[in-house]
């Protein structure tokens, strides 16, 4: 009797990987092979609010278009990739694809597109990047309205509205950030932002959470910015410096990480990569090394020469003071940007024999006119073992 039950065990388990053998097969199908790709990630960065005074400001709802075909009048009738729907990013990019969200509205490319994503690459799990085709493409962006109806069966006069339109090469094996930027409050174009990552081929200790900091805001913003009861701390002034403390559980301060100095923070849309700052994956003495524990961390980034525990204190420091908290167990902050022990910059994972184990990972932080956002990205890690 014991036998024809695990002979029912072993035929119900090797069913089962049939049926998943075959739904991956299927699945595989409906995404295009790319050859020789680079890897891209894109986020829509625009959040001005139309109001009677830029009322004729085009939406911030895009339409991203790869090598677009055009007819007779300019107007785009196809594209080799075509990317829709496109709203603003949210404020957590999270170290995988969004393919498990069934919104039509995209925060991010690839999002929920069938577009094949990355590999892992020298440790570094690329999933959240879609691959493209190397070499030089045209990129269009272009507003257009806030409805569930497809692109190109849009009336001809909502598909006019071009905010970007450029040629750029992506080099092969590389992997890129795109952001599409207002350049500057007082001309109130768009622009596309497109930084080359490094994160693959420099030293990085997995011992360690690695994050550098953007601010991406528009020129001017700073200057112009009109300051409310609603938007207190919100803005920050072009030079900050950002300290960082960490937390464990019941959001206790972790001994020798409070209000450390981690960076200068200087606005600039130049793409260029920013040094890294790091804080310990294991920051408690006590702790196993193989198991960090729930974490939070709080970021308080000031204006030079502000005490770094004097922001936390300030209603409104006019520009000088702003914080964002992620983790579990982060205290509240400006920005309360989430993550959880699957998503934050310690990622704790059902790994090997253990369960929980936990990972650093490799974070971006960027500052948009008013925004914050967070983009991480995860490391390989080993499949779980189960006894």
């Amino acid at each position: 009797m014991k036998q024809v039950y695990k002979n029912k065990i072993h035929f119900l388990g090797g069913l089962i990987a049939l049926v998943c053998i075959l739904a991956t097969g299927c699945r595989k199908t409906d995404f295009p092979d790319v050859s020789s790709p680079a890897y891209l990630r894109v986020f829509n960065c625009l959040t001005y609010n139309v109001t009677i005074d830029n009322k004729d400001a085009p939406q911030p709802f895009l339409t991203m278009l790869i090598d677009p075909v055009l007819d007779a009048s300019g107007m785009p009738v196809n594209a080799d990739v075509t990317f829709d729907f496109m709203a603003t990013r949210g404020p957590l990019a999270r170290p995988y694809p969004d393919a498990g969200n069934t919104a039509l509205w995209q925060k991010e490319f690839p999002g929920t597109a069938k577009i094949s994503v990355g590999p892992i690459v020298n440790g570094y799990d690329l999933s959240g990047y879609g691959m493209v085709k190397s070499g030089t493409h045209r990129f269009m962006f272009v507003s257009r309205p806030r409805s569930n109806d497809p692109f190109y069966s849009l009336p001809a006069s909502a598909r006019k509205g071009i905010l970007v339109d450029t040629t750029i090469n992506l080099e092969q094996g590389e992997i890129y950030t795109m952001n599409i930027l207002e350049k500057s409050v007082y001309t109130r174009k768009t622009g596309l932002y497109l930084r080359k990552e490094i994160f693959t081929k420099i030293p990085l200790s997995d011992s360690l959470v690695y994050t550098n900091f953007y601010n991406l805001s528009s020129e001017g913003y700073a200057q112009t910015f009109v300051f409310s009861d609603n938007s207190k701390n919100t803005c920050i002034r072009d030079t900050m410096n950002v300290f960082y403390s960490l937390y464990g559980n019941d959001r206790k301060g972790i001994k020798g990480y409070t209000n450390a100095f981690m960076t200068g923070m200087t606005r600039s849309q130049d793409p260029v990569v920013h040094p890294y700052g790091n804080f310990p994956l294991f920051p408690d003495s006590t702790a196993s090394h193989i198991y960090a524990g729930t974490s939070g961390q709080m970021f308080n980034i000031l204006s030079p020469g502000t005490p770094p525990d004097q922001g936390e204190q300030s209603d409104d420091s006019k520009g000088n003071y702003t914080s964002f908290a992620l983790g579990p167990q982060a205290p509240v902050a400006v920005f309360n940007l989430g993550g959880d022990v699957r998503t934050g910059m310690v990622i704790s994972v059902y790994s090997g024999i253990y369960n929980p184990r936990s990972f650093a990972t490799v974070n971006t932080v960027e500052y948009v006119n008013g925004n914050m956002y967070i983009t991480t990205l995860q490391r390989r890690y080993d499949p779980p073992v189960y006894k």
